[in-house]
């Protein structure tokens, strides 16, 4: 009688087996090495230049954005020429600046999730993507490589509309330092955007419903932000009765009856008022109480917040923030102090009418720049979705959805 063996269990074949496994093949078949991971990444992101550059889609998208940037530069710089003209002050075109960076960040925020999030979803629905995952090219330099390549098309329409951004600059006379880093305040964005697009690309087999996601994503950061924050103090918001003084009724009939006909202010009538008792009441009133320091930093995710708040800002000691940049940095740095009732009204002649606690210190003192706490933020976001998209690019895939290709 045969003895009937029983097999022996397989070892789970980690990355390591992976990787000897190519080099075997390259051994035996004669090939070349592996390439690095920034090798890889270049050869891809160059393919897939080569692939955007040979579409006239771009070319046309760049035209169009180039005249659209031009023609709103032109009409913002006549609208601040023609206010000042009105109200015969000296032209300033310091907002114009602000005004034409914050516009190339809307036109980021609608091109970015449209040229990164179809770049894997696509191939991999054509089925042309498993030729490139069956080369020696790394999961991790495919995913980099794509994400490279729609970062550089973005910041392509970025150097489309450098021209219009150095004169508004120029025009608004200020220094060098704010376009460098509004520059680069751009392109973290834009790269950011085109990660996201490149993540839920890899992991979102539909290219539609790729894209879509990653505009709803982007949408999320931009309005959502708003959104969010709105209700979160709507929530937390308490209100209380507070006390404070006035003058009594009977002060106001007395004072009033100096002068029944209303006839002016004769010496009379301001003797007879200067005469009356002073009678003071205290009343109640309902005031609110909003926690803006437990909330704020959902605002410094916000694109717009991280940009403006990245750039330096004029803030004028009279007339307060110039600029877009200005408002939003300053009135989301404020945000973070916390909200306590600093006066106290009162009628009555013991005081001023209005007393303040606040001895003309810096109502930024005490806060911190929130650009990097929203730029770290949405680093995280970009690696999650980054690591999921490698868990779902990688090969050999544990388990494929219904209806993939597979070559």
């Amino acid at each position: 009688m045969r003895r009937r063996l029983r097999p022996i269990p397989r070892r789970p074949r980690t990355r390591r087996w992976h990787r000897d496994r190519d080099d075997l093949l390259v051994r035996r078949t004669g090939g070349g090495a592996r390439p690095g991971f920034w090798r890889g990444a270049g050869s891809i992101a160059a393919l897939e230049l080569r692939q955007r550059l040979r579409s006239r889609t771009l070319w046309v998208l760049a035209i169009v954005w180039f005249a659209i940037i031009g023609a709103v530069t032109v009409a913002m710089w006549a609208t601040l020429s023609l206010s000042s003209t009105i109200y015969d002050e000296e032209f300033d075109a310091y907002p114009l600046f602000s005004i034409i960076v914050y516009f190339v960040l809307l036109f980021g925020t609608l091109v970015a999730p449209a040229i990164s999030a179809g770049s894997i979803s696509s191939e991999r629905t054509g089925g042309t993507l498993a030729t490139t995952q069956v080369t020696l090219v790394g999961t991790s330099s495919i995913l980099f490589g794509k994400a490279l390549a729609a970062w550089a098309t973005g910041l392509a329409f970025l150097v489309v509309a450098s021209p219009f951004v150095i004169l508004s600059l120029v025009l608004a006379r200020t220094g060098p330092l704010q376009l460098l880093t509004a520059v680069l305040a751009l392109a973290l964005q834009i790269g950011l955007f085109t990660a996201f697009g490149v993540g839920l690309s890899a992991m979102i087999s539909s290219p539609l419903f790729a894209i879509v996601t990653a505009y709803l994503l982007v949408a999320l950061l931009s309005i959502g932000t708003l959104i969010a924050f709105g209700l979160s103090l709507g929530v937390a918001t308490r209100y209380t009765e507070v006390e404070y003084r006035t003058f009594s009724q009977e002060y106001w009939d007395a004072y009033w009856a100096c002068d029944p006909d209303g006839e002016g202010a004769g010496v009379e009538v301001l003797a007879c008022q200067e005469a009356v008792p002073v009678e003071c009441v205290t009343e109640t009133m309902v005031a609110s109480s909003t926690p803006t320091d437990r909330f704020w930093w959902i605002l410094a995710m916000n694109p717009y917040v991280i940009v403006a708040d990245m750039v330096s800002v004029r803030v004028d000691d009279e007339r307060g923030p110039e600029d877009l940049f200005s408002m939003v940095s300053y009135g989301v740095r404020t945000l973070q102090t916390a909200d306590v009732d600093t006066y106290e009204y009162d009628d009555c002649p013991t005081r001023p009418p209005y007393v303040s606690n606040d001895s003309g210190q810096d109502p930024l003192a005490g806060t911190i720049p929130v650009w990097w706490i929203g730029l770290g933020l949405q680093v995280l976001i970009a690696g999650g979705l980054l690591w999921g998209g490698y868990r779902r690019l990688d090969t050999p895939a544990a388990k494929l959805p219904k209806g993939s290709r597979v070559a």
